[in-house]
């Protein structure tokens, strides 16, 4: 899709079919989901005239950032994507390749999905399911490793539309060491910025499960297949210093082996840390309060619930949680037990089952069905 993308707001909406000014009837479609909009495209000249304006394509992408569906995801394989926003839809040829042995899905945001492929000198590419286009990014220093995952920081451009990026790949070094290598990429300049081995803490990250406030990027620590005598943690990766810095967990969590945690973004502002007690079947959760660079960091328990209230009858092991809110007023509490995921209203106690996979005890990246661009060079999907 080379130089398909416009980057200018002029675009001819003033005949007489369209009596809305131009500016006003943009903002108004870029309140579609992508999925109704693309079906749109066949109506009208001016629908596929706004489909390569950039600036539509980011508007519509800030008014539709929410979660819409998920990818289930276990030791670099996925398992069949699924759906909780019946409004969102993506191409089946989309999701037959990002889901392939061929592809591993690093991470996920803004309606952008980075993947490495596997066959091809580990190349890092960015696609957008919905649109069916994709584009490679620079080749990073040194080598990928399969093992890793990204985080997304959008930058703001004054009017809530975030064009540029900055992509942070951390992936593992030799196991057992607390060091990780941490790169980080600039979409405005399309370069690597950063090269660095820093200490993220020598237990194993929920590396495809970052949550990104600020110029703040935390990852939670997970459980390994090894038996590892130390304490769950959350770490932080300053994106401004370049330094990383553990934060414990609070100690009334007391979390045990078989308890699961995880990490999200509460309210759009604060992180949330949820654990899940194996023991009491209950999910805590609790928002970490600001502090100072010096002052120790702390956390404020917020709400919870158990299994039990949600109707189960026994205690099961959840691989993974995390909290999503569908609107401004909804949270929703998403986590898998064995191979199906369920989500928990946490504002009217409506239990759902979303989906049932074919990989057990799978994470869960998310992922949010916009039009943004994948980048001035994309082009359309081509299987690789």
């Amino acid at each position: 899709m080379d130089d398909t993308l416009n980057n200018t707001h002029s675009i001819n909406l003033g005949s007489s079919d369209h009596p809305l000014p131009d500016d006003l009837l943009a903002k108004i479609l870029s309140y579609l989901p992508a999925k109704i909009f693309l079906r749109l495209l066949s109506v009208c000249k001016t629908f596929r005239q706004l489909s390569s304006d950039s600036h539509f394509l980011l508007s519509q992408s800030y008014h539709n950032n929410v979660i819409s569906g998920f990818f289930p995801h276990r030791r670099n394989i996925s398992g069949p994507f699924f759906l909780i926003d019946p409004y969102a839809g993506v191409p089946v040829s989309s999701l037959e390749f990002l889901c392939s042995s061929k592809t591993i899905i690093l991470g996920s945001a803004g309606g952008l999905v980075f993947v490495l492929h596997r066959h091809n000198d580990g190349i890092l590419w960015v696609y957008n399911p919905a649109r069916g286009t994709r584009c490679k990014l620079p080749s990073p220093p040194n080598k990928y490793c399969q093992w890793g995952g990204v985080a997304v920081r959008f930058m703001n451009d004054g009017d809530g539309v975030t064009k540029d990026y900055k992509l942070v790949y951390l992936s593992q070094t030799p196991i057992r060491s607390s060091l990780h290598r941490c790169r980080v990429y600039d979409s405005s300049a399309r370069v690597w910025t950063m090269d660095k081995e820093l200490d993220f803490g020598k237990k194993e990250l929920d590396l495809e499960l970052p949550v990104v406030c600020d110029n703040t990027v935390f990852w939670a620590s997970s459980h390994s297949e090894l038996y590892e005598r130390i304490d769950q943690y959350v770490v932080a990766f300053d994106l401004r210093k370049e330094s990383t810095r553990i934060i414990p967990l609070p100690k009334e969590a007391a979390v045990t082996s078989f308890d699961t945690i995880g990490i999200a973004k509460w309210e759009g502002k604060s992180l949330c840390l949820i654990h899940y007690d194996l023991y009491t079947w209950g999910f805590a959760f609790w928002l970490l309060r600001k502090t100072d660079d010096d002052g120790p960091p702390g956390w404020v328990k917020v709400h919870e619930v158990s299994l039990g209230q949600m109707g189960f009858r026994e205690p099961s092991y959840v691989s993974s949680i995390m909290v999503t809110e569908v609107v401004t007023t909804t949270k929703l509490l998403v986590f898998t037990i064995q191979s199906e995921a369920y989500s928990y209203n946490i504002e009217n106690g409506e239990l759902k089952k979303l989906a049932s996979s074919d990989i057990y005890f799978a994470k869960l990246i998310p992922y949010s069905n916009t039009l943004r661009p994948c980048g001035e060079e994309e082009e359309l999907l081509e299987e690789i």
